[in-house]
């Protein structure tokens, strides 16, 4: 028994050491599961790291597209009528004034009827037009919030060179239409609602006539096109100076008839819509055009257009910051009267400082005698005062080329301005009547005008 116990006792044993020896794989399972819980939480980082990594590419997005935004152009709708685009001056100009404020200007080029339309329709942020009464009919109707003046030129009557109407040289463009209605000669009229068709329709109104018939077309389209439809059918028609010269250099044969009545001036302003007419229209943009427009700067620019081509320019500056800096009264302002009476003369045009006298002013300065042919064709002696004593205190501007000499009636005598500074003796003679007559020895082939109240340098 004593045996068999300690033989059990023995196995009991071995047994033990056998459960011992078992054991060691719980603690390897143990390992593995921490290696395994260490792999987990190795892995965990990664798919945060992979979370971390694509939110900010989320965040980036806005912040790429940001730049894009702040970057996008600004852009500014601008009606205006065809002849500031047909004569070249838009592409003269608005490059400095998109290089300088980074605003593209889209350019709608209509006539001006068609262009007032469209700022009626908030079609348009801002209008540069020729058509003072109806520009001011638009403010007056609150379609419009700001209107400046901005420069000034002159329309002509062209026509081909055989002249069948016979109305060259004419100086009242009424009197050369009434010959072209009679003589039904071919004229075609813009007939495009177009400040250049409201002041033809003026001007047959003015002519107490209303043009009808086969010789009378109405071409509904652009003054570029209306010109080159006349020297097609070699018809007259009424066109601004600038367009006209501008046509001059692409090979149009018609000449200039008629020029420099006073019912023939030609201003031009720049308007700002109205923003009420909806937030799409950029009011802080078009007063930053009208601002750069109207600038001394640029009416400098406006001043240079034209002459490196035709030796004179083809629009005149006028705005008010202009005219304070060159010390002139604004074209459109009517004659003023002084203590001594009202203006007599006045000098307007090319020149630095724009002047207006009383006849007794006049007849106050230094006067001298010229010979001249009266009416009977003999030769008399007439006083006044010099011509180039008078264009001295206007200060002629070194770009300018000829002198018109305009009647209270609207009559008009042009000559060089060369030819004028040549003679010494050309005076505006004294009429015993009042007002003053030209008398231009040597030069008896020009009329004598009679009640002379201009002279415009061009």
């Amino acid at each position: 028994m004593k045996k068999w116990s300690l033989f059990i006792i023995l196995l009991l044993l071995l047994a033990a050491c056998g459960g011992t020896t078992t054991e060691p794989a719980a603690p390897t399972s143990a390992a593995e599961s921490a290696t395994t819980e260490e792999e987990s939480a190795a892995e965990e980082p990664a798919a945060e790291e992979s979370t971390a990594a694509e939110e900010p590419a989320a965040e980036e997005e806005p912040a790429a597209e940001e730049p894009a935004a702040a970057t996008e152009e600004m852009h500014l709708i601008l009606a205006t009528t065809t002849s500031t685009d047909d004569s070249g001056l838009l592409d003269f100009i608005l490059p400095d004034f998109e290089a300088k404020t980074g605003i593209q200007v889209d350019v709608v080029a209509v006539g001006t009827g068609q262009a007032l339309a469209l700022g009626e329709s908030g079609d348009a942020d801002v209008l540069l037009v020729h058509a003072r009464a109806r520009e001011d009919a638009f403010m007056a109707d609150g379609h419009g919030v700001r209107r400046e003046d901005v420069m000034y030129n002159d329309f002509v009557i062209v026509g081909p060179s055989d002249d069948p109407a016979g109305i060259r040289g004419k100086n009242r463009a009424t009197r050369a239409l009434e010959e072209i209605m009679n003589a039904e000669a071919p004229f075609v009229s813009r007939g495009d609602d177009s400040g250049t068709h409201t002041k033809e329709l003026g001007l047959w109104a003015e002519a107490g006539l209303e043009p009808a018939g086969d010789w009378y077309i109405s071409a509904g389209q652009g003054m570029g096109t209306v010109l080159n439809m006349a020297d097609e059918l070699q018809a007259y028609t009424l066109s601004d100076r600038a367009t006209y010269l501008a046509r001059t250099l692409t090979g149009t044969t018609l000449e200039i008839m008629v020029e420099g009545d006073p019912l023939l001036f030609n201003p031009y302003g720049v308007m700002a819509v109205n923003p009420d007419k909806g937030e799409h229209i950029q009011n802080d943009l078009a007063n930053q055009f009208i601002d750069w427009l109207i600038s001394v700067e640029t009416q400098e620019m406006i001043g240079q257009f034209g002459i490196e081509e035709f030796g004179s320019p083809l629009f005149t500056p006028d705005s008010a910051a202009w005219r304070e800096a060159n010390g002139t009264a604004s074209s459109e302002e009517p004659a003023a009267e002084t203590d001594d009476g009202p203006i007599a003369l006045t000098i307007t045009g090319m020149v630095k400082n724009e002047q207006a006298w009383t006849e007794a002013e006049i007849q106050a300065m230094e006067t001298m005698e010229a010979e001249a042919l009266n009416n009977s064709g003999e030769t008399d002696t007439y006083t006044g005062v010099s011509v180039n004593s008078l264009l001295a205190l206007a200060d002629v501007k070194n770009q300018a080329t000829a002198v018109t000499f305009i009647t209270g009636d609207g009559e008009t005598l042009e000559m060089p301005l060369a030819d004028l500074q040549t003679c010494e003796n050309c005076i505006l003679s004294f009429r015993t009547q009042g007002g003053f007559s030209t008398t231009f020895p040597g030069f008896d082939d020009l009329p004598r005008l009679r009640d002379v109240v201009e002279i415009q340098v061009k």
